[in-house]
């Protein structure tokens, strides 16, 4: 294989610590590396052969180096991709060739590779980063075989940091430490977050003396480059947030949650302490209310009756009229008396005043109907994927658009789904109390989304039936026993009634 003049051997890079969940993350790019085989014809026969490495960009379409697909650009060759995963090869042509920016772009003449997606914002000094590809030096440790060159298997991660400030004068690149070789040509730099941030192109000739450091060209080329070859690539311009980063944001917001619910606790303490204080108020009003009722019973009782004896003397008095007006009000008296006696207030008007006396408060229903759902971004961990708004069609008891069950839980409700085309697994949760809905997103290797979809046919229920709830719960069981330990994203929404509008939905 023909190389830039700087090629050296396999350079001995300083690796940069990883932590676990950007090694997943850089894992699952690994999906979209891929291994470029070119033959060399001359009359028919093999005159030789070279490898490098290359990236999709597009399910069929490979973005490598120039210098790797040379002798197809300049005579007779066969291109030959061999992916990551999976058990076929593919072949290739090349559609778009540019030796002054060293890249290439082959298109893929059978088969599909999973596309990578392309960090868009600037590399920081410092930021770690992973070199993906086949250098040649470890398939010759590895004594591997002709037929070992064209088996998919994974590719060779090393890990280093970016040298900002310093580029090649022939073309705009990301200077770094990461350890890359001969066949590393045309692979992609991914970030923490395993987007291409460049295509590893060559390497400081140290002489055997000096470290070695490694050039890719950057974004700022690649763009431009595949714009012209009309190929629209997956981007994102969000900048990488490592895992620590997230930890280190999602323990502030616990942090910050605690307290807020040990404030609310602490309110919640204090308005009991004052209602129970305001109940005692009118308890005591309510006795003495009791107690002045039964006064004014018993005095009427008393003048009732001195009335009546009264009437009693006028009438031997012979005084009629007056006996007649002293016994009328005597028995008005009397009457009157059991009627203040049977309008005292009961012992439970204390409560029932102190219920009148607080604010009416919303219901704590759960959220139904059409739901606008945002992203909340500080909460989310995202790698590859652009936030935007999504719509959630709602329903009481656990059903999204009136045809997908999802399983109860205790914390709320929760659906596993992988999507049929992409090999991606998700798991959505929703409490539908708080109006928080939560993704978590899997990039799954070949084999394991082939499993998953395999699952989800065994646990198809659709609709929102008793019968579709167990099938979900069945199926977000098995998924788990099937995905790895942790998502490559976590994207958090909040959600409410509200104008939908124009918005994607929240699966696949």
């Amino acid at each position: 294989m023909r190389v830039l003049q700087w090629i050296a051997a396999l350079a001995i890079g300083f690796g940069a610590p990883a932590f676990a969940q950007d090694n997943l993350d850089v894992a699952a790019a690994g999906r979209s590396v891929v291994r470029v085989v070119v033959v060399a014809m001359e009359d028919g026969e093999a005159a030789g052969i070279g490898t490098g490495s290359g990236v999709a960009v597009a399910p069929d379409k490979i973005l490598t180096n120039a210098h790797v697909v040379t002798d197809a650009a300049e005579g007779e060759a066969i291109i030959g991709v061999v992916p990551s995963e999976g058990r076929k090869r593919f072949t290739g042509r090349l559609i778009a060739y540019e030796p002054q920016r060293d890249l290439a772009l082959i298109q893929l003449l059978d088969g599909r590779v999973e596309p990578g997606t392309i960090a868009t914002g600037p590399v920081p000094d410092g930021a770690a980063v992973a070199a993906l590809g086949y250098p040649f030096s470890v398939d010759r440790a590895r004594e591997l075989s002709a037929e070992g060159f064209v088996t998919p298997q994974a590719p060779v991660k090393s890990w280093g940091r970016v040298s900002g400030g310093a580029s090649s004068q022939r073309f705009d690149t990301v200077l770094h430490d990461a350890a890359i070789g001969r066949g590393n040509s045309g692979g992609p730099l991914v970030d923490a977050c395993g987007r291409v941030v460049g295509i590893n192109s060559f390497v400081s000739n140290s002489e055997g003396v000096d470290a070695v450091f490694g050039f890719a060209v950057s974004v700022r080329e690649i763009l431009p480059f595949l714009r012209e070859a009309n190929v629209k690539p997956h981007v994102t311009g969000l900048p990488c947030r490592t895992s620590a980063e997230q930890a280190a944001i999602d323990e502030r917001l616990a942090r910050s949650e605690a307290q807020q619910a040990e404030a609310a606790r602490n309110r919640a303490e204090l308005s009991q302490e004052r209602l129970g204080a305001r109940r005692q108020q009118l308890r005591d009003v309510v006795l003495a209310e009791r107690d002045t009722g039964m006064a004014v019973a018993g005095l009427l009782l008393v003048f009732g009756g001195l009335f009546l004896n009264g009437a009693m003397v006028l009438a031997l008095h012979h005084d009629r009229k007056l006996a007649t007006a002293a016994g009328a009000a005597g028995l008005l008296l009397m009457a009157g008396a059991p009627i203040a006696w049977a309008n005292r207030p009961d012992l439970d008007q204390a409560d029932l005043r102190l219920a009148a006396e607080q604010p009416r408060t919303k219901s704590a229903d759960a959220v139904q109907g059409a739901l606008l759902c945002r992203p909340d971004l500080e909460r989310s961990h995202l790698t590859v994927s652009e936030p935007s708004d999504l719509t959630l069609e709602w329903t009481a008891g656990g059903c999204e658009g009136g045809k997908s069950a999802f399983a109860e839980t205790d914390s709320g409700y929760e659906r596993a789904e992988v999507s049929p085309r992409e090999a991606i697994a998700q798991l959505r949760r929703f409490d539908s109390t708080a109006g928080r809905l939560m993704v978590e997103r899997y990039f799954l290797s070949a084999e394991t989304a082939s499993a998953a979809r395999t699952l989800q046919r065994r646990h198809a229920a659709p609709g929102c039936t008793a019968e579709a709830d167990r099938a979900a719960a069945e199926l977000n069981a098995a998924l788990r026993d099937l995905l790895p330990p942790s998502p490559n994203e976590r994207l958090v929404y909040s959600c409410a009634a509200g104008q939908t509008g124009e918005r994607s939905r929240s699966g696949n």
